[in-house]
């Protein structure tokens, strides 16, 4: 049974609340601490008595002297040295009147910010943090009702202090920024495993039915999808498939196999039997029929030899496995192969090759391109040519790269509507079923499942003013 928790609906549906809420938290809180600012920094009940005590004696100074200058203002800082405040007097005009100490140039520019002045108005006296001050107060002298007391020292500021300076474009790049790290998180969780089962239903799709996404092994890749319940339930019905699908196609040519090795004996045993009646017959009626029935043999016994080829191919080869040729190398024996066809037959044969490397079956590469070679010279009038051509992909990096072998022919070709159907086994054109070259109808059917099996693509199309052109792509290693 599937952990609720880990349930891959939960974590989506889970992932999107928790992304809203740290959104909503990433400007809620700094607007929320920039409001409730006033209520943070009152001050403590020390700290009220202290600011209160200083302002009573500025007050009782200012009484008996009624000037400013003739007060001695660090005695009067001298009861409480634990705060080791500065005085400095603010007049209604946000000018400072005196100061106990000299005040930087920076923190006095401040004064005409609208922070000093939310300061400067508020009925309480509290703290506030502005060019790297601390500041306390205002209380308002009963002396004098135009002048206001501060306390101020340097101090660094405190979080909150810094949350209240934040400007909200700076509010918004957050939410942007953990919004999109969020969601790309997500997205990554999601595409990473979906993109490996698209590889593997790719690989699967080009003949490999052995692959598999092994999320079991510790050493495996794939182990890494086996944390998301849901992914790795699909994983494990997709190795399921493919492993169905392997044992059916592998039953489906054990039968093909067998039934064409049981149909060879009593071929085999008709063909002696038609030989001993040629030699005891002496009825010259009867012999067109048993060259009839001769020739008739000898093609039944050609369709099997082909069903076993196109059956048995593909198991040798995935036993054998991929390695990589040059196709320079892989094809000069057959290209030299078929030139010595080509002058016996009195057709020209061209061909150019590149020095470029793939990862193929190679008997069924030879096969699928042999296949075709022959083919064109069944047909041929007077030449035939092989040509390699190099071909960008989707990028243009040597990954999107493949290479196309053409094969073409000046032959009768075919109706463009019969292009599609070359491939299909059995299948011959009209012409062909015309004609002594005709054959079974299974050699490109043949070499389109080599062509399929090592990853690459068939494709047909009409050569010009006659003839027919296959191209045979195969991607680069």
């Amino acid at each position: 049974m599937i952990n609720p928790i880990r349930s891959f609906n939960v974590k989506v549906l889970g992932w999107f609340w928790l992304t809203l809420l740290v959104c909503l938290l990433s400007i809620a809180v700094p607007a929320f601490v920039l409001q409730q600012l006033d209520d943070d920094d009152h001050l403590n009940t020390k700290e009220r008595k202290y600011i209160e005590s200083v302002a009573d004696r500025i007050d009782k100074q200012m009484a008996r002297h009624q000037d400013i200058s003739r007060i001695n203002w660090r005695r009067l800082n001298m009861q409480e040295r634990s705060f080791a405040y500065q005085m400095m007097i603010v007049d209604s005009n946000l000018k400072l009147v005196m100061s106990t100490e000299p005040v930087r140039e920076h923190l006095l520019e401040q004064f005409s910010s609208k922070r000093f002045w939310y300061f400067m108005q508020s009925e309480h006296p509290r703290t506030i943090n502005i060019e790297w001050t601390r500041l306390m107060g205002p209380v308002t002298l009963s002396s004098n009702p135009d002048w206001k007391l501060v306390l101020w020292r340097p101090e660094r500021p405190r979080p909150l202090d810094v949350f209240r300076t934040f400007p909200v474009w700076g509010i918004l790049t957050v939410f942007l920024v953990v919004t999109s790290i969020m969601s790309w998180l997500l997205v990554r969780s999601i595409a990473r495993p979906l993109t490996r089962l698209g590889k593997a239903f790719t690989a699967v799709g080009n003949g490999q039915l052995s692959h598999k996404i092994d999320i079991e092994s510790s050493d495996s890749t794939d182990r890494q999808y086996a944390a998301n319940t849901q992914f790795a339930r699909l994983f494990g019905q997709f190795n399921d498939m493919t492993a169905r699908i392997a044992a059916l196609i592998q039953n489906q040519k054990r039968q093909s196999a067998d039934i064409s090795h049981e149909l060879r004996t009593p071929l085999t045993r008709l063909q002696m039997t038609l030989a001993l009646l040629r030699k005891k017959s002496n009825d010259e009626g009867i012999a067109p029929l048993l060259e009839r029935a001769e020739k008739e043999s000898e093609l039944l016994n050609l369709h099997i030899q082909r069903l076993s080829d196109l059956t048995t191919m593909e198991a040798r080869a995935i036993q054998q496995g991929p390695q990589r040729f040059t196709l320079e190398t892989l094809l000069t024996d057959l290209c030299e192969d078929a030139a010595f066809e080509a002058k016996g037959a009195g057709v020209e044969w061209r061909h150019a090759l590149l020095d470029v490397q793939v990862d193929v079956y190679e008997e069924p590469m030879l096969t699928a391109i042999e296949n075709v070679v022959r083919n064109a010279f069944k047909y041929a009038s007077s030449s035939v040519s092989l040509t390699c051509e190099l071909t960008a992909g989707q990028s243009n990096e040597r990954d999107g790269r493949s290479v196309v072998i053409r094969i073409a022919d000046d032959g009768p070709g075919v109706q463009p509507e019969e292009l599609a159907c070359l491939t299909k086994a059995f299948y011959r054109t009209d012409s062909a079923r015309h004609s002594e070259t005709g054959g079974l109808g299974l050699g490109l059917a043949i070499a389109a499942e080599a062509v399929r099996l090592n990853g690459g693509s068939i494709a047909f199309s009409l050569n010009e003013p006659t003839g027919l052109i296959v191209s045979l792509t195969f991607p680069l290693a």
